[in-house]
């Protein structure tokens, strides 16, 4: 049965790759974002396999998720993490480039036990010079390997209201000189965060609730899509998806930021396929809206699989999001 299935999903996918209808808009980057192996550090030859076998998909850009991490969400005085020392993160930088891919380096807040928006620090003040510390030794890597995008910081639901962040980012910008980038957590705190004028452009993460019914489901992705080009006029700047996925999991669509660890669910292969590929191209259509990067991408080669209930594309049938018309697709 399981198998019957698997082939199902893959003949599937295959038709639905076909270049009728769904040709790459000009200047739309397709990549992913990366986080590192427990068994696979930057600059490891598995690491380098397994960017190879990113770009071989289809993707043209590697986002490398590094890590500032802090004991617990009240806590004031963040530290790079211990994947993600400037010498790791340096070699990872190198590999994506090896690679053929475009390296971007994409910063997120790890909390133990806790999500990088329940960062709520009793003293913001150190908070934000803490931060401003590590994400400046992070910022001297990319600009000494020609990185040209920077995310300084990913989903700080509860800090984006904040009056430090023109100071954090002059501090950056006056370092760095290409793209520079916040992450909001969402399309509706997108809408409230009152400091897009500082970066370059509108980038959030995508995980919106979704309808079961396929009809009810493409109208609602139509709906979003339009609602963030619309957002993208208001505040002058182009919309990057900075961050979208979904678990190949039954059941994914009613939570879709639902990790394994919070609830189990049987394998869904085609399930998660044709959501994130239709999710490309209505995407990938709308004007204002200049790329995707999906989540995510491990540096071990063998990550994913059709077992696997999580997030990862790697090893399914939904590596084929990647896939460009007219260009061969690589397992």
């Amino acid at each position: 049965m399981a198998t019957r299935a698997l082939t199902a999903g893959l003949l599937w996918l295959l038709l639905l790759a076909l270049p009728s209808g769904c040709s790459s808009k000009e200047g739309f980057v397709l990549g992913a974002n990366v986080k590192v192996s427990p068994d696979a550090a930057w600059g490891s030859e598995p690491a380098a396999r397994s960017l190879q076998q990113l770009a071989r998909a289809g993707a043209t850009q590697a986002l490398l998720v590094a890590f500032v991490w802090q004991a617990d969400p009240h806590s004031s005085d963040p530290v790079l993490g211990s994947d993600s020392t400037p010498e790791l993160v340096r070699a990872g930088l190198r590999q994506m480039r090896a690679a053929g891919l475009e390296p971007v380096l994409k910063i997120h807040l790890w909390i133990p036990g806790h999500w990088a928006g329940d960062a709520d620090p009793g003293d913001r003040t150190a908070w934000f010079a803490a931060y401003q510390r590590c994400v400046q030794q992070l910022a001297q890597v990319a600009v000494e390997e020609g990185v040209q995008t920077l995310v300084l910081a990913t989903e700080l639901r509860r800090l984006q209201g904040q009056p430090q962040w023109p100071g954090l980012v002059r501090a950056i910008r006056a370092q760095f000189k290409g793209k520079l980038l916040y992450v909001a957590d969402g399309i509706d705190h997108a809408r409230t965060f009152r400091y897009w004028s500082l970066f370059d452009a509108v980038a959030l993460s995508l995980y919106p609730v979704l309808p079961e019914d396929s009809r009810s489901r493409d109208a609602r992705m139509q709906e979003i899509a339009a609602e963030l080009a619309e957002l993208g006029k208001r505040v002058q700047r182009p919309v990057w998806i900075a961050e979208l996925g979904l678990r190949s999991a039954r059941g994914s669509l009613r939570r879709p930021w639902e990790s394994p660890e919070q609830r189990t669910a049987p394998v869904d292969l085609a399930l998660q396929a044709e959501v994130l590929q239709r999710w490309r191209q209505v995407l990938e259509q709308q004007p204002g809206i200049t790329g995707l990067a999906i989540w995510c991408w491990y540096t071990d080669p063998r990550a994913g699989g059709p077992r696997d209930s999580d997030f990862t594309p790697q090893n399914k049938p939904a590596q084929a999001v990647f896939a460009r018309a007219g260009r061969n697709e690589a397992q």
